[in-house]
């Protein structure tokens, strides 16, 4: 199979299962220097989405740590909230190795001396030039722009550090570290059967995806990350108006845009009550094209994808995302559509947020990759 995007959505589910096997060994070096920092505290200064995956963990860390998780964008840490770093243990991510505000970032927190590591999909990126240790997380080797892999292994990295550090520190007992364990492999299962239902509910409604023009994405909880994330993956592929909402929020204002032509996906992995299944019905109301993405016991619809588990909500991001990463995937294929407008080719002359040998740093990636397999 070529390796596209698609490749990299189809290999998610294995790829996390392999890291979950792996977790001590995967997470044994950030762990070491995050006990020899001394620092309780931590700091994920991140962009795009590596920024969103963070999110997306954002609450699992809380629950599992002794203390809560900042997390921030290298912009809002350098010009607003320099301060909050400055008694933790900051970990810094950049999938490519290549992002000019991570190594601005990294910059400033080494005039600070304040200890950092990076994380990495590519160990030769350009940050391997600055002061940081850099740690791969288990993506492996992606070699596209359109982050897919690297968003899904990244959460399930930072899940799996925070566990394997509870547990070393006595923070999380014995029988919670093994019950996580088993509803994450749960979540790997379900990553793997999302695709499937992705592929079904793609041909179902084709015609519609391939005339989207607006879109919404509606969620809760740990999902306000997948739902950003998602919001993301359809503005740089299918290059179409897409804004995300917490539930309740998108009821108390934003749903008065609403008309037919409006693509609305909701993603409901909350146990407590059914909320957001009426919010549901009552956008399916406005516009037919009302989609649903849910881990919880539902009618059999083909616009209702579920994945039915009881895994608790802070582990769902890891295969709530599959469906919008598919469509992008695919739809965007389909339409040709990976090319941007004309005039964006003097937008990146003016601004860069990637290194000026980005392109030699991938193609130099891809030639690696390709001698690997052979």
């Amino acid at each position: 199979m070529e390796k596209d995007m698609l490749y990299y959505v189809q290999i998610c589910g294995s790829v996390m299962q392999a890291n979950l096997k792996r977790r001590k060994d995967l997470t044994a070096e950030l762990r070491r220097r995050y006990k020899q920092s001394g620092r309780k505290k931590l700091c994920i200064i991140a962009s795009g989405s590596s920024l969103n995956a963070a999110l997306a963990a954002e609450n699992f860390m809380n629950c599992y740590t002794e203390n809560r998780v900042k997390i921030l964008s290298p912009s809002d840490y350098m010009d607003y909230h320099r301060e909050a770093a400055a008694d933790s243990f900051v970990v810094v991510i950049s999938q490519s190795g290549c992002s000019t505000n991570i190594i601005e970032a990294v910059k400033v927190l080494e005039a600070d001396k304040i200890p950092s590591v990076a994380l990495t999909g590519n160990q030769e990126g350009n940050l391997k030039d600055y002061a940081v240790p850099l740690i791969e997380y288990g993506v492996g080797n992606e070699t596209i722009d359109y982050v897919t892999l690297g968003y899904v292994t990244l959460i399930e990295y930072l899940l799996l550090f925070v566990m394997e550090s509870g547990l070393e520190s006595g923070y999380i007992s014995d029988e919670e570290y093994m019950d996580l364990v088993k509803e994450m492999e749960v979540c790997c299962h379900s990553n793997m059967k999302m695709y499937r239902e992705a592929e079904i509910f793609t041909k179902q409604y084709y015609r519609e995806l391939m005339q989207m023009e607006k879109t919404i994405i509606v969620s809760d909880g740990a999902n306000m990350g997948t739902a950003r994330e998602a919001a993301l993956k359809f503005q740089e592929t299918l290059k179409i108006p897409t804004v995300y909402y917490e539930s309740e929020e998108y009821i108390h204002g934003p749903n008065m845009q609403l008309t037919p032509d409006y693509a609305v996906f909701f993603i409901d992995t909350n146990p407590r009550h059914n909320r957001m299944g009426e919010v549901f019905e009552a956008t399916a109301i406005v516009t037919e094209h009302a989609y649903m993405i849910t881990n919880k016991k539902a009618e059999k619809k083909s616009n209702i994808l579920c994945v039915e588990n009881t895994v608790r909500n802070e582990l769902t991001p890891l295969f709530t995302v599959v469906l919008f990463q598919y469509i992008a995937a695919v739809i965007t294929k389909e339409k040709n559509n990976f090319k941007c407008h004309p005039l964006f080719g003097e937008f990146e002359k003016k601004i860069h947020c990637k290194t000026s040998d980005y392109d030699a740093v991938m193609n130099e990636k891809i030639r690696k990759s390709k001698e690997v397999e052979k």
